[in-house]
């Protein structure tokens, strides 16, 4: 099976949650996926601060 490359944009709306959900489940498919891009907004960092009171982005 050919392992396929994913790029997740993440703005600066709210719905931090819904983007972590995203990482988490694209980490259970790491067998799956050759590669992540992300592409965050510095709104988005901010939101996602303020929703989820950490900076897990970075990780």
């Amino acid at each position: 099976m050919m392992k396929k490359k994913v790029i997740v944009a993440v703005t600066g709306a709210s719905g931090s949650i819904y983007a972590k959900v995203l990482f988490d489940r694209l980490l259970k498919l790491k067998d799956q996926i050759e590669a992540v891009g992300v592409v965050m907004s510095d709104n988005a960092k901010a939101v996602w601060q303020f929703e989820l009171g950490n900076q897990d982005y970075n990780h």
